[in-house]
């Protein structure tokens, strides 16, 4: 299959033209004419990522974060597009537009969080988020901690920081960097902001306005979407091998 057919597959499920503006989605590198029959699909096209792809002779990687974002001034060794490259692995990246699709990262991550019903949370004019009220029977309103023990499980991280002023009763979700979304929370009625990491400026802006600000980790809150990406690839197309990364978290910690 050309990773021209590959990279239409990814199209039709997260819209590259649905990107934020100053976002870099589609074919990062490699000739959309080439034969492709082996996909890695991970979350940083990183150096990790080439030497699985390249253990398991995978000539396209599908990554979230873009290959190239920041405009580059030269292709040399110390950037990872150098390596992939002079390999011969193509890059297809969807990032912004993965954030906003249905069923992509927002709706998982909202699904995971216990948000019934949840609606599109606009920011930078991309629907990058979603929140809603949490689903019946939860017991979390009033258990700030007990809720935070539950994101970590269901999201499969081990650190949350968070600052908590008020019962949690509507909560938001932006997956990775979130935490600018804070100066939407009044105009939607939410109380809670769950997103991967803020600046310090947005838990002085949590604590000053009363608002509930919960970060556990932007590769956690993104990660959870390489298997069920790399599904309904597979759905789409059944004579491609379709790998994952398996990397399961970026930093240690202890």
């Amino acid at each position: 299959m050309k990773i021209s057919d590959i990279a239409a597959a990814v199209n039709g499920i997260a819209p590259f033209e649905s990107a934020c503006a100053w976002d870099n989605c589609g074919l990062m590198c490699g000739d959309e004419n080439d034969d492709v029959s082996r996909v890695l699909v991970t979350l940083d096209a990183d150096m990790h990522a080439l030497k699985l792809a390249l253990k398991n002779d995978c000539t396209l990687v599908i990554s979230h974060h873009p290959l190239i974002f920041d405009p580059l001034s030269a292709v040399t060794a110390d950037v990872p597009a150098y390596h992939f490259i002079k390999n011969g692995v193509a890059v297809i990246s969807a990032h912004t537009c993965l954030d906003a699709a249905d069923g992509g990262i927002n709706d998982l991550l909202a699904e995971r969080a216990a948000i019934c019903s949840p609606q599109p949370l606009f920011t930078d004019g991309c629907a990058l988020g979603r929140y809603g009220e949490l689903e019946a029977g939860t017991e979390f309103e009033n258990a700030p901690l007990m809720y935070i023990d539950f994101l970590k499980e269901r999201i499969g991280s081990e650190r949350a920081d968070f600052i908590i002023k008020r019962p949690i009763r509507r909560v938001a979700v932006v997956s990775g960097s979130g935490g600018s979304a804070l100066a939407l929370l009044h105009g939607h009625g939410i109380d809670t902001l769950v997103t991967g990491e803020s600046k310090h400026e947005h838990f002085v802006f949590a604590d000053n306005n009363e608002l509930n600000l919960i970060t556990l980790g932007h590769f956690e809150t993104e990660n959870i979407i390489v298997k069920p990406l790399a599904r309904r690839l597979e759905e789409l197309l059944p004579d491609v091998r379709i790998f994952t990364s398996d990397r399961t978290r970026l930093m240690q910690r202890r």
